[in-house]
């Protein structure tokens, strides 16, 4: 009896043995390497340079841009000023790349083969992922970084939660502002410098929509606005982006016509802001909510602390995720235009 007990103990102890050395190899070295995109990473990334914005954007909003050393010009968010530049993302500068101490290089897919093959000879990994165009893909790309920054655990789960949490945080800003729908629209300028707006289909006009409010311009088929149509549309609150769409308005038979313009109703929001879809995105819609709720605005924080006996939102599902904590921006006045301090420029 006493020889079959010791056999029993004996192999216990090598199962929990097991146990142990199994959970030590899960918590130490389970998470590397990984494979990103066709791309092997084979241990966790101290040091990166991100040559495209909108990943850098979603970087940030996970909680990885402290891995940042470099960045494109492109990737010129206020937040990220600290992180310094390394040249234009098609073009940028290898040495400094390298000087910078980066074991990994965050492109997009349109990265030049000869660019590529230069990072790579100095010995840095290049991770060449595109830029999500839908709602499956941007969630993907979330998780794509994630794993990327953190590990096939710890990060593929940091990144879907960051993911969910910003579709929870963007449902609760919307929630936590009055519930008297307004009507809005949103202007820019193409490259021809027609007026365009947000279509339905791409991110940018999910992401506007979480206003809350009535977009008068929600049935473009096309970008091109016509602006007769955005008239009769009489919107209460038109979002620009930029300068120069202001001055379009002024000088526009039809929108010089309109009330908003009149009415100082008018609000600068970079339209980069809400095709980068993370911090900027976030700090875009509130920028919305608190122009048009100035008597009550939903900040990140005061969102979050009503989201419990807030209705459920208006424009989109929200996700369960903890709250972002993204600062609030400051509004000031300008002479014909509310405009905001940079953070998402």
């Amino acid at each position: 009896m006493k020889r079959i007990l010791s056999i029993v103990l004996i192999l216990c102890t090598l199962l929990s043995c097991a146990a142990l050395f199994s959970s030590c190899a899960k918590n130490t070295g389970g998470e590397y390497p990984v494979t990103v995109a066709a791309t092997v990473i084979e241990k966790e990334p101290k040091n990166i340079v991100v040559l495209n914005d909108v990943f850098a954007d979603i970087i940030s909003y996970i909680g990885y841009d402290i891995k940042m050393v470099g960045r494109s010009e492109e990737c010129d968010q206020d937040f990220l000023h600290i992180v310094p530049p390394v040249g234009k993302a098609a073009s940028p500068d290898v040495s400094a790349i390298k000087a910078s101490g980066a074991d990994l290089v965050i492109a997009d897919a349109g990265i030049p083969f000869d660019l590529r093959s230069n990072i790579e000879a100095e010995g840095i990994t290049v991770l060449m992922l595109n830029v999500p165009s839908d709602e499956a893909a941007l969630e993907q790309t979330y998780v794509d970084l994630g794993t990327a920054l953190g590990g096939k655990i710890t990060g593929a789960e940091k990144g879907a939660k960051s993911y969910k949490g910003l579709l929870e945080m963007l449902g609760t800003m919307n929630t936590a502002t009055s519930n008297i729908s307004r009507s809005v629209a949103y202007l820019y300028l193409d490259q021809n410098n027609v007026p365009s707006t947000f279509v339905k289909g791409t991110l940018e006009y999910k992401f506007f929509n979480y206003n809350g409010n009535t977009n008068v311009l929600q049935n473009q088929a096309e970008p091109a606005v016509d602006t007769y149509e955005l008239r009769i549309g009489t919107p209460s609150y038109v979002f620009v982006d930029s300068d120069a769409v202001i001055s379009f308005m002024k000088a526009d038979e039809n929108c010089s016509r309109l009330t908003a313009l009149a009415e100082n109703k008018i609000c600068q929001i970079p339209a980069k802001a809400f095709k980068r879809f993370g911090t900027s995105t976030e700090n875009a819609v509130y920028r919305m909510l608190s122009f048009i709720e100035k008597d009550g605005k939903a900040t990140p924080d005061q969102a979050a602390a009503t989201s419990a006996a807030a209705p459920a939102a208006t424009t989109a599902p929200a996700a369960d995720a903890p709250a972002a904590t993204t600062p609030a921006p400051a509004a000031t006045q300008g002479e014909d235009v509310i405009t905001f301090s940079a953070q998402t420029e």
